[in-house]
């Protein structure tokens, strides 16, 4: 079971905190406007849940892969 960060794009004010944390975990993308999570092959459970510890809106939140 492999496990992801997403971000509920409709509740997120795009404040970049996430960026500040993890800026290798999440982006901006000024061609859409919106908040991303960069792909990558592992998370580090720590940076994302220091994001979603921090973040205002709660809009960011473990996903699982079954």
């Amino acid at each position: 079971m492999k496990q992801y960060p997403s971000i509920d794009l409709g509740l997120c004010s795009d404040c970049r905190g996430c960026i500040e944390i993890a800026p290798g975990i999440f982006k901006h993308n000024p061609a859409t406007g919106l908040m991303e999570v960069i792909e990558l092959a592992e998370y580090p459970d720590a940076l994302v849940d220091e994001a979603i510890k921090n973040c205002p809106e709660d809009c960011i939140f473990w996903e699982t892969d079954e």
